[in-house]
This record gives structure tokens, C-alpha cells and sequence, in this order.
């Protein structure tokens, strides 16, 4: 183990594994940062607890590894041996969701001994249920994104055709702005953000018309999450102006524990996909203008039912008989209705397909009142239909999918 200025490097030669126990303050919880051979690349992302140990292997070469010594403090760094065999058999049943294998290096950690250990493992498997295993590039890319370039690239020409385009934000927790304000401030394509919050908030709109002056923030009740007020934009005429409409919101699913873990990468995964940088929506919007047939494109990963989801059960939850009921009141049968829509409700789509709603005559009054409901509410049914729309249209479209940096 060697200190280098605000690193600690520890060497592992070629074909050897080593026991590491480490004290650990992450700065994105619950992942610290470990870079391979230079501290100037773009870090791993391993999940560790305030009290963790691992086992870690170099498999084709000689490797060093950086730790940031405001993230972790090492306890013990040696070679591995026969005693360990034991406490990592004692622990193989949290290893599938918790081990880094990639790049020719293997990190298992061990997390067993508090509860807020099994929190970390906790939120390791579900986020490895939905394709963000700790080796894979989803989460990876999602982790390591504010610490790489996405520059504008005004020199990609949009297609001829380009429509108009209005990105929606609707948030409840003012201080998820940042999230948004940078990746909308990377794009050099024109568009005109719409933000909608639950209450006036001075102090977040002038940080919002200091880097988008020309915004529009509307405050509505607090009723149907963010698709309440998404509603009565449509019903109010926000939304005409524009041919092409981005939907998005700070999505966050508990304030602690592993569904907080969950969320917050649902959340910086989505805006990546569907905001994530300036190539990146301009290829969208130009596949709206060169494929006339296509209605709604959303995030990969939390397209449903999709093959990421093997054990998530029931996507219908408790939903199927309104969602049919909003697909009938629009002439669309029952028996027709094919389940396949994006989780969380963000997606970009074409103004004419949400017109499709306008016939239910829903506004944010239509929408219970907020006591935390989890399941079985209009705004949940609508999630499911809105994938529906595109099959409603006449002529009839198609949903597509975009994953960021193409994932995993």
C-alpha cells in the first residue's frame, strides 16, 4: 500500500488475489470509486458499506489500484489465503449481486455484518434485476456521467423536417434541478422547456430563468405525481405549439434505503437516455422525422415487459381494469389491448398521439387526492396507456427504445 498525494495505490501483480477491509465514506451512495492503473481515467464503481471487505484478483496483467483517501480508509491489504476461503463461502449468496468482473480485474465485496450492509445488497440486486448489474455498462455509464465531456454538437445536422419541441419537467423535489439544468444546458438544438411544480418556488424559478429565460413554470396541486400536471398542460393548450414533446420528472422512489438507491439510478438513467447529450437528441428527433410511423420512443431498460424483468411478476399490478377502461372510452377493445409501456412515464413523443387523450377529458382535478398511493390510481393506469396510444393512432404507429451509450 502506497500513498500518493490524495490517493492510496495498491498493488496487486498478475494472477493474484488479495483480501482488502477498508473503512468507506462513498460519495454516491452507495458506490465507491476505484480507477485501474491511472487516477486520470474514468473510475469504477464498486457498492460497499461504512465497513466493508473484499477480495480482489487481477486476471491478465499487473495492476494498480487508486483509491481516494477521502472515500476510504485500509485497514488490511494482503495477500489472499486459506482462511478467507471460509468467509467467502460463508457469504456466496451475496456475491452474484455485489461482484465487479470486467477489464481484467474481479472485486468481490463481502457485505453481511450490519444492516445497512444488507441495504447495499439489498439495492445491488434490485438494480441488477433491472439490467444494472454492478460489471454492467448501464450502471457504469450511468455512475461515471458527470464525470465525462457531452459537449453541444451543433455541426450533426437535424433532418429538414426537424419539428418544433417542448421538454417537460415536472418536479416535486426542487433540489433535483441540477440533474435536469445540466443536461439541458449541454443541448444546442432548439426546444422550449415547460417546468411544472407543485407550489410556487422563487427561489428554484430564478434558478431556472437564469440559464433558460424563456421558460415557462406552472404551478399546479398536488395530484397525480407528475402526470396530473402533464394532463393539464395537454388540456390547456401548452403543448400545441409543439410537434415533438420530451416527458420527464425527478423520479425518486423512498428518501433512504435500497429503493432510494433504486430510484436515483432510475432517474440518472433515464435523463441519459432520453437527454443524456446533444447527439443524443438530436438522433431521437430526427428518427421522428425521417420514420412518420413512429409514436413514442422511451428508455430501454424500463420498457415493460421486457426481458430485463424475468422475475418482476405482474406488470399489470393492480391496473388493468381502468387502464382498459381509458383504452375503451377511446375505441380501443379490450381484447386488443397489448401491455407495453415505459416505467416511470418519460418518454418523448409526438403531440398528435397525446391528443388521443384529449376525448377523456381528464384535467389534475380527475386525479385523487396525494396520501402516497403506490398502485391502482389514474396516474398509474395512464403510465400503461400511454404506451398504448401509438396502436390507437390512425394510421396506426410504433413504440421504439433508445439506451444511452448503448448499455448493456
Amino acid at each position: 500500500m502506497v500513498s500518493e498525494g490524495q490517493f492510496v495505490r495498491l498493488a496487486c501483480p498478475q494472477g493474484t488475489a488479495h483480501y482488502l477491509r477498508a473503512s468507506c465514506r462513498p460519495r454516491v451512495t452507495p458506490f465507491i470509486r476505484v480507477w485501474k492503473n491511472n487516477p486520470a481515467s474514468v473510475p469504477i464503481f464498486i457498492p460497499a458499506a461504512s465497513e466493508t471487505e473484499a477480495c480482489i484478483s487481477a486476471l491478465a496483467e499487473n495492476v494498480d489500484l487508486y483509491f481516494q483517501k477521502d472515500e476510504i480508509d485500509v485497514h488490511a491489504w494482503r495477500s489472499w489465503s486459506l482462511l478467507d476461503n471460509l468467509k467467502w463461502m460463508k457469504l456466496s449468496r451475496f456475491h452474484e449481486s455485489t461482484k465487479f468482473e470486467g477489464d481484467g480485474i474481479v472485486i468481490q465485496p463481502f457485505l453481511h455484518r450490519s444492516p445497512q450492509a444488507l441495504d447495499v445488497v439489498r439495492a445491488a440486486r434490485t438494480l441488477a434485476e433491472w439490467g444494472f448489474g454492478v460489471s454492467t455498462r448501464a450502471l457504469q455509464d450511468t455512475l461515471s456521467y458527470e464525470l465525462l465531456d457531452h459537449a453541444a454538437d451543433a455541426s450533426r445536422r437535424c433532418s429538414s423536417e426537424f419539428p418544433a419541441a417542448a421538454i417537460v419537467v415536472h418536479l416535486y423535489y426542487d433540489e433535483l434541478w441540477p440533474d435536469f439544468e445540466s443536461r439541458l444546458l449541454r443541448l444546442s438544438v432548439p426546444f422550449q422547456l415547460l417546468l411544472t411544480t407543485n407550489g410556487e418556488c422563487p427561489e428554484l424559478s430564478a434558478k431556472v430563468y437564469a440559464r433558460f429565460p424563456d421558460a415557462k413554470i406552472l404551478a399546479y396541486p398536488n395530484r397525480g405525481r407528475d402526470v396530473g400536471p402533464f394532463i393539464q398542460l395537454l388540456r390547456d393548450g401548452h403543448l400545441d405549439p409543439y410537434g415533438l414533446i420530451c416527458k420527464v420528472h425527478g423520479k425518486r422512489s423512498a428518501a433512504s434505503g435500497p429503493r432510494a438507491v433504486f430510484g436515483d439510478i432510475w432517474r440518472r438513467s433515464v435523463l441519459n437516455d432520453l437527454l443524456g447529450s446533444d447527439a443524443q437528441v438530436r438522433t431521437i428527433m430526427n428518427r421522428f422525422a425521417t420514420e412518420p410511423d413512429l409514436g413514442l420512443i422511451g428508455p430501454a431498460h424500463f420498457r415493460l415487459p421486457n426481458e430485463y424483468r424475468h422475475s418482476y411478476g405482474d406488470t399489470w399490478s393492480n391496473n388493468e381494469r381502468l387502464t382498459k377502461d381509458l383504452a375503451s372510452r377511446l375505441g380501443y377493445p379490450s381484447e386488443l389491448f397489448k401491455l407495453d409501456f415505459f416505467a416511470g412515464t418519460m418518454f418523448w413523443t409526438r403531440r398528435e398521439v397525446l391528443d388521443l387523450l384529449k376525448p377523456l377529458d381528464l384535467s389534475f382535478d380527475s386525479f385523487p387526492e396525494e396520501k402516497g398511493q403506490a398502485d391502482g390510481t389514474l396516474q398509474h393506469a395512464l403510465e400503461r396507456l400511454f404506451g398504448a396510444l401509438p396502436s390507437i393512432a390512425v394510421p396506426t404507429m410504433k413504440i421504439a427504445e433508445v439506451n444511452w451509450r448503448g448499455g448493456d
